[in-house]
């Protein structure tokens, strides 16, 4: 029987992670979709802090930003701040989240709401999950995997568990090629019509080559160019 992995006991179990952190490249990648064409970049900065930006141009339909920063240490990745802005016709969502590690705590703004929680070890932001994600599967047995990842995430003013399931692998078409990959799917509450799938290629350093996200409409995204930043 396959067994869960939780975030905290697979970065102290797996003794190279450490090694694959200080290691990491930045990347630059670009995906399209019926809605237009999103940019991802994972970059490092003067001081030392890398960037997980992701932008998406749907001209007047929609717009979406979103980034954070966060560094490396010995318990793998750890958010420092988040912004997330959307538009999509006339309706605009703005939030941003402050991480406080040395009193474990994160402040945030969602709109006109503003507070501040308590922050459980190993807590990945929004968009540093899925990033969180690729790391593990570099360093996972793909002949033995889990079936079901778990990972405490902030989103929203809260923090909560957030669940994946390994689905298998398929053979991906993009516009960048085809690509045999592993797919993901995050698991959403009992009764939830959301739901959202990954693709991960180990041709490309399990980069999301794909994602099928549903929620009201349907977004299928594609890559259509990765580039290691060194």
């Amino acid at each position: 029987m396959k067994k869960i992995i939780t975030l905290l006991i697979l970065l102290t179990t797996i003794d190279i992670v450490s090694q694959e952190l200080t290691e990491f490249k930045g990347s630059i990648a670009t995906l399209t979709s019926d809605v237009g064409e999103m940019e991802i970049s994972v970059t490092k900065n003067e001081k030392g802090y890398w960037k997980l930006k992701s932008y998406l141009d749907g001209g007047r339909i929609v717009q979406r930003k979103e980034e954070e920063l966060f560094i490396f240490d010995n318990s793998g990745i750890k958010p420092t701040s988040y912004s997330f802005t959307q538009r999509i016709l006339f309706k605009k969502l703005k939030s941003t989240a402050q991480f406080d590690w040395d009193n474990k705590t994160v402040s945030f703004k969602e709109g006109k709401k503003e507070g501040k929680l308590s922050l459980k070890n190993k807590t990945l932001g929004p968009s540093t999950a899925q990033l969180q994600l690729t790391f593990d599967f570099r360093n996972m047995d793909l002949e033995n995997l889990p079936s079901e990842i778990i990972y405490n995430v902030y989103w929203k003013g809260e923090v909560k568990e957030r669940s994946y399931t390994i689905l298998g692998t398929e053979n991906v078409k993009t516009p960048m090629g085809e690509f045999l990959s592993y797919k993901v799917g995050r698991i959403f509450p009992k009764g939830s019509e959301r739901s959202q799938t990954f693709w991960l290629a180990p041709e490309l350093e399990f980069a999301v080559i794909r994602i099928l996200n549903v929620d009201g409409r349907k977004t299928d995204i594609r890559i259509k160019t990765f580039k290691i930043i060194d």
